[in-house]
């Protein structure tokens, strides 16, 4: 996007840069007509579709401009300049709480309840207008510099009352850290959404990090459909146990057990708010005296400390030397490359892992090969991009940055198939030289996107979703799942049986090409399972959350379930041979098997970062894309 600094549209002289994220830049300027300073927020429109993307933002800065609450950042308009577009704004001066968390750490009791009443009262008034935000985290809430909390960005807000909305119920929009159990699921989101929302933020201000602090996805937001957040009592000091209950309330797995509305939430946070003044009242009149018995206890404690310090010492030494002289410690030993694959009979001969230079900083999610020298990798804020000689440098092309995109298929002619967010699907027939939009209802999330031929092809997604084609990605239609859990891959044997994961240990299959699914009854594993990989000859390899490998070598008649380290949760598996197998996930985990994944050696990557895909490209090297636009390559 070009430098505006300088520049006056109509009557705004842009002045500075505030800030920059998925969205577009935001610019401090000044109205010489109304003498003061606004925020405009200019986005790149000159992308595909562009008189839909118009529409749409002109939409969602009017809806805006009907938002008119102290506690909401005023929309007065939008502008058009060259190939942009800008939604102009109120100028707050302040920090938002992201940044005031990120430099002290937390907030004090007080502050987060008179923040969060202030933020109920906006919100409140939002949804009394028929506005779900839909989005709400600490960086969407800014306090200015008398104090005063003001939700912002309400950008991928819904009209309840609109059912022409062009942010169709559905589409999994949000924070994962912030996210409701419905908005993961893909259902309906209303009001309770943006109290759970709360919840998460309210918690974060109060702990200093959010409820369910993974750095995997998929473990975030599974904790968010099953888990209650740990004690905030626990976890701080002096934290009464109503704080607990109000937050535990706030985010409830059920949206109706949660407060109805931020009216009734703002009488709680009252209540709270009071009796933990109370509490802390007695608290000091109760202990600021300290008497010299204390003093000699606390030496007393002091020396007590000491000793068994030195006596743990002592164990710790004697324990450590033991082991050292045995050889136990060689069963964690973590390889290198060149070590692992030193042997003459090895199929692949990888010696080293580098990074690739990447023109994005944002998650990539997926990566194909096509057969020739073409690739693509897609990612968040509609990120693509391409190499024109078999990954060794990218370019990005883009898409609309609203839209995650979460997986691709590249095929030797050049077809290619890109799945993501709000039931996108991407079709191009010429190496994405031009672009369509197949269109799909629903607001469905599309996680995966496999061909077992040419014609025929197969999407993942929310609500128990599988789509197939047979016409090349052309048109899709829904078959027969009988599930309400995510389906997050899927793989096939020949062209009739095939196996599909997700959730809760889902595991489908089919034995008439994927025209219906019924579920693998065998199977106990209460986790999510991301990734399943098939060879002809019936070996079937799946991996899933706790670092767990789940094994058939009968078609997945009968599984091995296996927990090969504690390393979180695991991303991608794929067989890159007959016998060899790969796979890859959080913290950087990479681990290789030889023996069709019977058994596996931990490499030691360095990396350190969530990887959420792999490939094998026709050089016979692999590619690895993760957080951060990182992309590796193994050779």
């Amino acid at each position: 996007m070009q430098n505006l600094i300088g520049i006056q549209i109509d009557n705004y002289r842009i002045v500075s840069v505030l800030g920059k994220g998925g969205m577009g830049i935001v610019y401090k300027a000044y109205d010489t007509k109304l003498d003061r300073f606004v925020a405009i927020k200019m986005l790149n429109s000159d992308m595909y579709d562009r008189l839909k993307f118009i529409e749409r933002f002109k939409r969602e800065a009017k809806n805006q401009a009907k938002l008119s609450h102290p506690n909401i950042v005023t929309v007065y308009g939008f502008i058009e300049y060259d190939n942009l577009l800008g939604i102009v704004m109120e100028y707050v001066e302040g920090e938002s709480l992201d940044k005031i968390l990120r430099r002290q750490g937390r907030f004090n009791l007080y502050d987060v309840f008179y923040i969060l009443k202030q933020i109920l009262l906006g919100l409140g008034y939002a949804h009394s207008k028929g506005f779900v935000h839909r989005d709400i985290k600490p960086s969407n809430i800014v306090l200015n510099k008398e104090g005063v909390a003001k939700v912002m960005d309400f950008g991928i807000s819904k009209s309840l009352f609109d059912d022409s909305a062009v942010t169709k119920t559905g589409a999994k929009i949000g924070t994962v850290y912030y996210m409701s159990p419905e908005q993961i699921k893909g259902y309906d989101v209303t009001n309770r959404s943006d109290i759970y929302s709360l919840g998460c933020t309210a918690y974060e201000m109060i702990v200093g990090h959010p409820p369910f602090d993974y750095e995997s996805e998929y473990e975030i937001m599974d904790s968010h459909l099953k888990k209650s957040p740990p004690k905030i009592s626990s976890a701080i000091a002096g934290i009464p146990e109503i704080v607990d209950e109000l937050i535990l309330r706030a985010m409830a797995k059920n949206p109706n057990d949660r407060y109805a509305t931020c009216e009734e939430m703002y009488e709680e946070v009252q209540r709270v708010d009071q009796q933990v003044a109370k509490l802390y009242t007695n608290y000091f009149r109760k202990t600021e005296a300290r008497s010299a018995t204390y003093k000699f206890m606390s030496a007393s404690a002091f020396a007590l400390f000491f000793i068994v310090l030195i006596g743990i010492s002592y164990f710790v030494y004697t324990q450590v030397d033991e082991l050292l002289k045995s050889n136990a410690l060689e069963e964690l030993k973590k390889y290198n490359i060149e070590a692992l694959f030193s042997s003459p009979e090895d199929e692949f001969s990888f010696k080293e892992i580098v990074r690739i230079q990447s023109p994005v900083d944002v998650n990539l999610n997926g990566i194909s090969f096509s057969g020739n020298t073409f690739a693509v990798a897609v990612g968040d804020s509609g990120v693509i991009l391409t190499s024109n000689n078999n990954g060794q440098n990218w370019k990005l092309i883009g898409y609309d940055k609203k839209v995650n995109l979460s997986d691709v298929y590249c095929s030797p002619l050049g077809k290619t198939i890109i799945v993501g967010d709000s039931s996108t699907i991407l079709y191009s027939a010429n190496f994405l030289d031009s672009i369509r939009t197949v269109q799909v209802r629903g607001g469905y999330t599309f996680f995966r996107v496999k061909f077992i031929d040419e014609q025929t092809g197969f999407i993942t997604g929310s609500d128990g979703l599988i789509m197939k084609t047979v016409n090349g990605g052309i048109s899709w239609y829904k078959v027969v799942t009988n599930t309400k859990d995510l389906i997050f891959d899927l793989d096939f044997s020949n062209d009739r049986h095939g196996i599909a994961v997700g959730w809760n240990g889902l595991m489908l299959t089919t034995e008439n090409g994927g025209e219906s699914w019924h579920p693998i009854e065998n199977v106990k594993f209460d986790n999510y399972i991301k990734s399943i990989d098939i060879t002809k000859e019936g070996y079937c390899l799946a991996a899933g959350g706790d670092a767990t490998i789940l094994r058939s070598i009968n078609y997945g008649k009968d599984w091995e379930i296996e927990k090969v380290a504690e390393l979180g949760g695991l991303q991608k598996v794929l067989f890159i041979s007959e016998n060899y197998a790969v796979v890859t996930g959080s913290k950087g985990i990479l681990m290789f098997s030889k023996d069709k994944g019977n058994t596996w050696n931990l490499i030691e990557s360095r990396i350190y970062s969530n990887m959420n895909d792999l490939e094998l490209s026709p050089e016979r090297e692999l590619f690895m894309v993760g957080v951060n636009g990182m992309i590796f390559k193994i050779f």
